[in-house]
């Protein structure tokens, strides 16, 4: 993996993550001032997250992909090879994303603060990057909050989207105090998240860090109740494009 991050101050550091397992990598050249960098030897067939550490403020890549894409491509081309039907296909459009985003929001759980930050339609499966809180006392601790920040997998099943619990990734699960949990800084950007193929080869990443924004992860001092629309990818006929593995 390859490229550089262009940063208005120099990067204090960066690693490649693997959701899949939780093992970090480190960068096998790393200049910090002009953020070029390269890993080197990374398993392949695998996604990776780069997460870059700027003073306080953290950024991290976020694989937006279906879980068992890998899967469905296999099935797809046995299904070929057979003759068979393909699988029945969905037309992922703005309403199903609206729908998922009003299914996590309407929740009643352990938790009571919940925002979407990014849903990435797959036409009748989808994923979501949510972050929930929990700011009421509870009977274990006072004065904590619980943070986490997970990605939700949905599928579509006749008319209506369910949530593939035994899918969810953990991505952040902490408790805090209010204090620590107000300094934090973390923000989540798909343009940072790579896939390695079975060859070991991944695109080249060519990301400039953005001014700080509350829609993609959370702000120092920012308000937990805040609520902002959700960046929606792999809307039928729309420009964005989909991050797809």
């Amino acid at each position: 993996i390859a490229g550089r991050i262009v940063s208005p101050a120099p990067l204090d550091s960066l690693a490649a993550v693997s959701r899949a397992t939780g093992k970090e990598y480190a960068p096998g050249e790393f200049d910090a001032k002009t953020g070029r960098f390269v890993f080197r030897d990374m398993p392949g067939d695998a996604a990776y997250d780069l997460r870059v550490k700027i003073g306080p403020r953290t950024i991290e890549g976020i694989d937006l992909s279906s879980p068992d894409a890998r899967l469905q491509r296999l099935a797809q081309i046995r299904r070929e090879q057979l003759g068979l039907p393909g699988e029945r296909e969905h037309e992922f459009v703005q309403a199903d994303a609206d729908e998922i985003v009003t299914f996590v929001r309407d929740m009643s759980d352990f938790m009571d603060i919940r925002r979407v930050l990014y849903v990435q339609g797959h036409g009748s499966r989808a994923t979501a990057l949510v972050e929930l809180l929990r700011t009421r006392e509870f009977y274990a601790a006072r004065g904590q909050i619980v943070w986490r920040v997970e990605l939700w997998y949905f599928q579509e099943q006749f008319g209506g989207w369910q949530r593939q619990g035994k899918q969810d990734r953990v991505l952040l699960r902490e408790r805090l105090s209010g204090a620590q949990w107000g300094a934090r800084h973390l923000e989540y950007y798909p343009e940072l998240s790579v896939f390695v193929d079975n060859d070991g080869r991944s695109g080249p990443v060519e990301f400039a860090v953005p001014p700080a924004d509350i829609t993609r992860g959370r702000l120092p001092g920012s308000d937990p109740k805040v609520q902002t629309a959700p960046h929606v990818a792999g809307v039928a006929g729309a420009e964005s494009k989909p991050v797809i593995r």
